[in-house]
């Protein structure tokens, strides 16, 4: 053996000595830290905006907190160093006070309640928590209790880890750069869709794919294929372990490790190799092993935050079009122009019923991509019928602007169908001068896209003139439909109770001869059945078992209302 190698394999077994006396230390250190779990203080850093101090005893910041708690009456009560998420408790009432002394006696550190409105109720509450010595907590507006939950429970199994020098909790670029100069690699920080959080800054050697995955902000799609067919997204998701990939062709060695709170996966961290030194060493290995349990109180902080802002951004959304909110406030907070022409589309796809709540989350990721592709200045939120679109900073002059989201409303019904499969379609608002006008320009759009579902016939992209008719319907429809039961049985309702089955169904038999303004020949052809049987089965059967005059006007109109009442309740349920 040459003295060179000599060198070289004392040197490996110092670097394998080094790591292995640095996870023994790791695991004394952890073992010290068993039962100082953390604080209500570091716990509601994590929580950022998810969670509202409300009244704190003296010291209470510093409290320990073990586990959380859901409060159960036919369950034991909370104990010591618990946090209480009191859930289905008005914090305004007599009952919350009692609760919270109650909690306070068993030395519990926290009662979490559901948002408070100002009032006497708000300070009698906080009276009690003053006697009781426990903090008080109040969930955001914004969110629900399963998030609030699941980010309190992510928070607790946070194991308390030293502070990466010089990185305040949440900065993820500086995380990423402390990490690249512990390991020795270029460093990317990603979230469990492969969605780039951070970066180090790039180096001089080029790395074609990390520079690619930053300037997407996510890996290329072939790039993220060939992980998932090879297998490693599951490997990620089930391994406490460094991950090791070779070279390929221009992509050096990577290690990657798996960011997690407890159960819950938060990303992941992404060390490309830098010039001729080695990566895969046990060195590194335990490095980004340490590195990755520090950053788990900073992803989970980020996530909060990140998370905080979407929820209040869709808020200040829903308020303005809903007619409640500043024009203002979200011109601050999103860019678009408050004092330019504005416009909504609204998108649905599928007919509109509850089973298109799966599709609802990639049909808004699908309209924002389009949307920003496109170069337009807009906001997509979820609706009760898929998704409103607002779009702003539109031509001053007010034909260009129209023809414009007419040719986006087109370009999203046909891509948005073809990448998921359904029919979308696309309700088009009438421009509005300023942005205060979205509820107005909303409201069109809602109407259009009410007459493009109802309708039989209809096209994918319409404004409301131009589905006028399917609109004075479906109101009419939901008129008859607030009157509820009927005073008398009518020869439809007569119809539906008939216990007589046939190939078609009688219903449909009535229908299809008042759609085809009483011809015989075209309502069989249009249920696909002789004309002979069709003739039979209309006057022998409808008119004996229903009792309706075919020959009487007002006979046919309300058989009419009722049968499109009763498409449209089909519709709805899906």
């Amino acid at each position: 053996m040459s003295e060179t190698e000599q060198t070289e394999q004392t040197e490996q077994a110092g670097r394998a000595e080094q790591a292995e006396q640095a996870e023994q230390a790791e695991q004394a250190g952890s073992a010290d830290r068993l039962g100082s779990g953390p604080t209500l203080l570091s716990l509601l850093t994590l929580a950022g905006d998810f969670v509202v101090p409300g009244r704190l005893a003296p010291g209470g910041a510093d409290r320990p907190v073990s586990r959380l708690v859901v409060l159960d009456e036919l369950e034991p009560p909370a104990s010591q160093d618990d946090l209480l998420v009191a859930v289905g408790v008005d914090p305004h009432t007599e009952e919350a006070g009692a609760l919270v002394r109650r909690a306070g006696e068993a030395g519990a550190a926290a009662v979490l309640f559901r948002p408070v409105e100002t009032g006497s109720g708000n300070e009698a509450l906080g009276a009690a928590a003053a006697e009781a010595g426990t903090a008080v907590l109040f969930r955001s507006r914004w969110t629900d209790w399963p998030t609030v939950i699941g980010i309190l429970h992510a928070g607790l199994s946070v194991t308390p880890e030293p502070r990466i020098a010089g990185v305040p909790l949440g900065d993820l670029p500086q995380l990423a750069k402390a990490i690249a100069l512990r390991v020795g690699g270029s460093v990317t920080i990603e979230d469990t869709a492969y969605n780039v959080l951070a970066y180090s800054p790039i180096g001089q050697d080029v790395d074609w794919v990390r520079i690619w995955t930053i300037l997407g902000q996510k890996p290329p799609a072939h790039r993220r294929d060939d992980l998932r067919n090879a297998g490693f997204d599951r490997d990620l998701l089930r391994s406490d372990r460094v991950l090791h990939r070779k070279a390929q062709g221009e992509a050096p060695e990577r290690l990657i490790v798996l960011v997690r709170a407890g159960d819950v996966p938060l990303g992941s961290i992404w060390v490309a190799a830098e010039g001729e030194r080695p990566l895969d060493t046990p060195a590194n290995r335990e490095a980004l092993r340490a590195a990755a349990r520090e950053a788990v109180a900073h992803l989970l902080h980020d996530r909060a935050r990140r998370e905080g802002q979407d929820r209040l951004l869709l808020e200040a959304v829903r308020g303005l079009l809903d007619g409640q909110g500043s024009a203002e406030l979200l011109a601050a907070r999103t860019g678009l122009p408050a004092a330019e022409r504005c416009a909504v589309l609204s998108v649905g796809a599928g007919p509109g019923g509850p089973q298109d709540v799966r599709a609802r989350g990639r049909l808004v990721d699908a309209a924002f991509r389009h949307c920003t592709g496109r170069g337009e200045v807009s906001v997509v939120v979820p609706s009760a019928r898929g998704v409103l679109v607002l779009l702003g900073g539109l031509a001053k002059d007010p034909a260009r602007a129209r023809e414009r989201v007419g040719l986006l409303a087109g370009s999203l019904a046909r891509e948005l169908s073809r990448q998921l499969g359904l029919r979308v379609r696309v309700g088009v608002g009438e421009v509005q001068d300023r942005l205060d006008g979205a509820p107005e320009s909303r409201r069109t759009a809602e109407l259009a896209l009410g007459g493009l579902l109802f309708g039989r016939s209809a096209p994918d992209v319409a404004r409301v003139g131009e589905v006028a008719d399917a609109v004075a319907l479906l109101h009419f429809a939901d008129a008859l439909r607030a009157a509820r039961q009927l005073p008398v049985e009518t020869p439809v309702t007569r119809l539906l109770a008939s216990t007589r089955k046939a190939e078609v169904p009688l219903v449909d038999t009535l229908g299809a001869f008042l759609d085809q303004p009483g011809e015989k020949a075209r309502a069989a052809e249009a249920l696909g059945v002789a004309r002979s049987t069709y003739a039979h089965r209309l006057d022998q059967t409808v008119v004996r078992e229903s009792g309706i005059d075919l020959d009487d006007p007002d006979a046919r109109l309300l058989a009419q209302l009722q049968l499109l009442l009763l498409r449209r309740s089909v519709a709805d349920e899906g």
